[in-house]
């Protein structure tokens, strides 16, 4: 049997700041998508998004999470659908289109069922939906353990608010609920030796808990025109292939309250043929999955993993073992490049510095240049003082706390606040910050 790819979509948390910096520009339908985005965040008074994916200094996940969450589903569908279009331009066409929660938006837009400004719109009006709705607060908690175990949890809990939300593989459950459900469940897990991670979330999603939003939701987006889509389309809530008019508009009415099983659809698809698979949006969450999931003879690659140029993409796609077409020469367009240009100079594409004038911290800089190159086991050099730990090194922000608390004792320093810590994600700035505490 012919092996078919599947190009995954991710949703919470497929974020990362700049990450398209380097790489947009050379894909004109990439550029549009993000200029048709930011003209439907406009009409409905949300800030542009094209800054969050093209500058290297823009919010973190955890700082947009707290200061502007609005923006979070526009950059994530943002990097989704302009990741796929870079596919595209590199010539790789999919078989089937798989999206992962919110994900599974960009799966239908990529495949022709809904346009990308009626994707945008979808997302500014879910937003505000969430607003209308006003839930309790609540989140994602996962869990190191298959299915059923997570649904024993829960049925032991016996909380009419806590739902198995996704399952993503023998490895990884993740419920949903209020804050306190959460709580609960957490200490319970972890009673029992499993081990349970709170997720950057604001909500608890795929839960009934969240109906009125998503009534809310349907009522609002009822006049979008939906097709059949042009490429197949597997639907991890739906639990089979969307076909028809009514199964987009299912996914749509669904999509905040029914489970993901992301793992049954994997098997299926791996059943059928499908062992090549690459993610299109940003990080590398269901890559991942795929590879704890499914035989070793399964594929996996990921887009964008971590910020870079194009070559790092192109590089990482043939050692995958999936040929590219692209001809760095023509990719490009003059428009294209002005369009970024323009984006990168405007006032809302940067965050406001708290940098003071430049001083002689050298010394400091190649101290903590040593300490995270002895922890992480990079070469010190690798360590350049703008290298972004998360978007750059794939540093996630556990360790990168446990790195700071080895700072903040060697200097001596007292806890900075929560916000200060949260942007400090380069050497640079978090000499910044030590320098600060040190006054």
């Amino acid at each position: 049997m012919t092996s078919r790819l599947a190009v995954l979509l991710p949703g919470q948390g497929a974020y990362l700041p700049g990450v398209l910096a380097d790489r947009a520009r050379h894909f004109p339908r990439a550029v549009e998508v993000l200029e048709t985005i930011d003209a439907v965040t406009a009409e409905h008074g949300f800030e542009p998004v094209a800054p969050l994916v093209l500058e290297r200094d823009a919010p973190a996940l955890d700082e947009l999470l707290a200061k502007n969450s609005d923006q979070l589903d526009l950059a994530i569908y943002a990097i989704n659908a302009a990741g796929f279009e870079m596919l595209s331009g590199l010539g790789l066409r999919p078989d089937v289109l798989v999206g992962h929660s919110f994900g599974e938006f960009a799966a239908l837009s990529a495949a022709g069922a809904i346009p990308v400004a009626d994707v945008a719109r979808m997302a500014c009006i879910r937003t505000e939906a969430f607003r209308r709705a006003d839930p309790a607060e609540g989140g994602l908690l996962a869990l190191d353990v298959p299915a059923w175990r997570a649904e024993h949890l829960v049925g032991l809990l016996d909380d009419p608010g806590l739902r198995l939300a996704i399952d993503n593989g023998p490895g990884q459950t993740v419920v949903s609920g209020p804050s306190a459900s959460l709580r609960a469940a957490e200490g319970v897990a972890t009673g029992l030796g499993f081990r349970a991670t709170r997720l950057r979330a604001r909500y608890a999603f795929h839960n009934p808990v969240l109906s009125l939003a998503a009534d809310i939701f349907r009522d609002s987006t009822a006049d979008v025109r939906v097709t059949e889509p042009r490429v197949p389309v597997f639907s991890p809530i739906l639990g089979r292939h969307v076909r028809t008019v009514a199964d987009v508009q299912e996914v749509i009415t669904r999509n905040m309250v029914a489970p993901v099983r992301f793992y049954d659809a994997l098997i299926t698809l791996f059943r059928s043929g499908t062992t090549a698979f690459i993610e299109a949006g940003a990080r590398q969450a269901l890559t991942g999955i795929v590879r704890s999931s499914l035989p070793p003879s399964a594929r996996a690659v990921a887009l964008l993993p971590s910020r870079g140029d194009v070559e790092s993409i192109t590089a990482a796609l043939d050692e995958a073992g999936f040929p590219v077409s692209w001809n760095p020469l023509s990719a490009g367009s003059g428009q294209a490049e002005s369009v970024v240009r323009e984006v990168q100079a405007s006032p809302q594409a940067t965050v406001p510095s708290e940098r003071d004038s430049p001083t002689a911290r050298a010394d400091v800089l190649a101290e903590l240049a040593n300490i995270y190159a002895d922890d992480l086991g990079f070469p010190v050099e690798m360590l350049a003082s703008d290298i972004d730990l998360e978007a750059d090194l794939g540093v996630d922000s556990a360790k990168q706390l446990a790195l700071f608390e080895r700072v903040r004792k060697q200097y001596g320093l007292s806890e900075p606040p929560a916000e200060r810590r949260v942007r400090a994600t380069t050497l640079e700035k978090i000499a910044e910050l030590v320098e600060e505490q040190r006054r």
